[in-house]
């Protein structure tokens, strides 16, 4: 069987697993120090832990703190103190955590009786599926310079983020002088607060424009990258970024480098219809 770097990340996972486990209920983990724990880079950690786990750290977190109050359900302590030992302030939204999780109501789960024993264990062992790997593309990119918006706000609305970037970089340059757009997400939209969401709306525009206003300087790393090529609505991006990990999971001679994904958007949707836009994911490995 060929390696993967999935037995070579476990023990790395795991200890990620066992540090969330002995947290207070109401501890607040910081993803740089879960980062440090596992010895993998920030920009890579959330996205490798979910594909190895099956689930967010925040999912895991709310399954393992049902987990420890579900027993006291079927004792004389009420939902209350239920929802007071899984870290949630009030039994309303216990009761929600707890239907969203399990499909029961505190009631239903609580006239389990000896049955609630099973349930926290269903609970501290979860039910996350990884995704399915996907062939990638090895490529190799030259080092480039882009001027860059951060925008923070809903996935869905970046349009206003390019909106800005555009008009702030051809203050300073002809509009022939783009030679990309590109986009680096520091989030996956799919598991974090739409207003915590943040965003760097790129433009390759070579040695031209300075960075000034909301403009910052980003350099793109050169070097090895695996690419994945998408056709169609740039929406379904933050799903199949997963592609790329998982791919990388599979392949033990792959590593990812300390560096941000990237995306280039290769067609302008105001110009070519949905179903037919072209973009360009890309991760950069490590020598």
């Amino acid at each position: 069987m060929k390696p993967t770097q999935r037995s070579r990340y476990a023990e790395r996972i795991d200890r990620v697993v066992e540090h969330l486990g002995g947290l207070d209920v109401d501890a607040v983990p910081d993803l740089a120090e879960l980062a440090r724990i596992a010895a993998m880079s920030p920009f890579h950690f959330h996205r490798i832990f979910r594909l190895m786990t099956g689930e967010t750290v925040a999912q895991m977190l709310r399954r393992a703190r049902l987990a420890r109050a579900v027993p006291a359900l079927g004792a004389a302590a009420s939902v209350t103190a239920a929802a007071g030992a899984s870290g949630y302030a009030t039994s309303q939204s216990f009761a929600r955590a707890l239907r969203a999780q399990t499909g029961l109501s505190a009631r239903e789960a609580r006239s389990q009786g000896a049955g609630l024993d099973t349930l926290a264990q269903a609970l501290q062992q979860g039910d996350g599926d990884a995704a399915t790997p996907m062939r990638i593309d090895i490529v190799s990119l030259a080092p480039f310079r882009v001027l860059a918006i951060r925008n923070v706000g809903a996935y869905e609305e970046l349009n206003a983020g390019y909106g800005r970037l555009f008009e702030q970089v051809l203050a300073q340059v002809a509009l022939e002088q783009i030679q990309g757009i590109w986009g680096i997400p520091h989030e996956d939209p799919r598991f974090v607060p739409p207003e915590a969401f943040e965003f760097d709306c790129a433009l390759d525009v070579g040695d031209a424009g300075t960075a000034c206003g909301e403009l910052r300087e980003v350099r793109i790393h050169g070097g090895r990258h695996l690419r994945l090529r998408h056709v169609g609505s740039f929406d379904a991006l933050p799903g199949l970024i997963d592609v790329l990990y998982a791919t990388l999971l599979d392949d033990a001679a792959l590593e990812p480098a300390d560096a941000p994904l990237v995306i280039h958007y290769l067609d302008d949707p105001e110009q070519v219809p949905e179903a037919e836009l072209r973009s360009d994911c890309y991760l950069l490995l490590a020598d």
